[in-house]
């Protein structure tokens, strides 16, 4: 039989089928029945036909919606919405594919706000879904919503998840290289705190551990608080710059919170201080001496790498490796 190119149009009005059984066949995605498939499958062989991504979408004539379950933009310093920022980039670099969100921004010092906006999100009908889980006890039942579609996981994992993949850093190894820094910066440290400012965080708790393992010969005081407020954040600084620490090892991106309080109080930083992420804050501080390091998870390459892996899923039937691990860098004030 001659070879010649065909459009999947072509295709579905050859087997007197529509578009979507078409599309379902080619994936292999979705109820067909035995007939139906070995009748497409057969005029794709006889045809040479190769899915062609962009127009695939454009046959379709529908958006590919992808939603996004993340805390709100200005918690955390703006850190999220550096990931937000990423995920746009993506979107337009990916324009013909007519990729549109449906944004739902969660509160993550507000109990049960993760799980209503995941049930609201829920109801929009999208085709894949970006999220932190970073409450991992409501991430965990919450994510039973999703669970007919891939969802892509940024900044944070969760052990028992189903997810298409993980952008992030591994967390442990970050602790690690976060405690070997601090030897660096204080090799005669006697007294050391690993701050946790949100407990219930997988990934938080991973980097405690992997610090805290490192220090095997040394005392490391692991402290960690729910910081909601100004009040209940000033009122834990406090009460771990009392203990007279040689080193503060602040395991989110809230370090440039301790010299601020150091400052608002006349107190003198006498202790080396390591961090997460290059907001502004930190960034400023990191430049003055009084932030000794910083680790970024660079959020911005997150959130742009997670809506790559849902194109290259759903859109080109592409593998997807099951971890897609951010770099651990680390600057000082000499290379920011």
């Amino acid at each position: 039989m001659r070879i010649f190119a065909m459009t999947i149009t072509e295709i579905a009005e050859l087997a007197g089928v529509s578009i979507g059984t078409v599309d379902r066949v080619i994936h292999k995605r979705g109820r067909v029945s035995a007939k139906t498939v070995a009748k497409v499958e057969k005029i794709i062989k006889s045809s040479g036909f190769t899915p062609n991504p962009i127009a695939r979408q454009l046959a379709l004539k529908k958006d590919f919606v992808v939603g996004i379950l993340l805390p709100l933009k200005t918690d955390d310093a703006g850190y999220w919405e550096l990931i937000f920022d990423g995920i746009e980039k993506a979107c337009e670099e990916l324009k013909p594919f007519s990729i549109k969100l449906a944004v739902k921004n969660f509160d993550r010092k507000k109990s049960g706000d993760f799980t209503a906006k995941a049930e609201a999100l829920s109801k929009i009908k999208i085709d894949a879904l970006i999220t932190a889980p970073v409450i991992a006890e409501e991430a965990s039942k919450a994510l039973k919503f999703f669970s007919d579609i891939p969802y892509v996981f940024v900044d944070s994992s969760l052990p028992e998840g189903k997810q298409l993949t993980t952008v992030a850093q591994n967390p442990y190894a970050s602790g690690v290289c976060a405690a070997r820094l601090m030897k660096l910066i204080v090799p005669d440290a006697e007294k050391i705190v690993c701050v946790q400012m949100y407990p219930d965080s997988y990934n938080l708790k991973e980097r405690a551990r992997g610090f805290t393992e490192f220090f095997k010969e040394k005392n490391v005081i692991n402290v960690a608080g729910n910081c909601n407020t100004k009040n209940e954040t000033d009122s834990f600084i406090k009460s771990i710059i009392a203990k007279k620490p040689d080193g503060i090892f602040v395991s989110n991106n809230a370090s440039f919170s301790f010299v601020e309080y150091c400052r608002a109080h006349n107190i003198k930083k006498n202790f080396a201080l390591i961090g997460y992420d290059l907001m502004k804050q930190n960034k400023k501080f990191l430049a003055e001496d009084f932030i000794d390091c910083i680790i970024s998870q660079q959020p911005e390459q997150q959130g742009y790498e997670a809506v790559k892996a849902i194109y290259r899923h759903s859109l080109i039937n592409e593998k997807v490796n099951k971890t897609m691990k951010i770099p651990i860098t680390i600057y000082f004030k000499e290379n920011i």
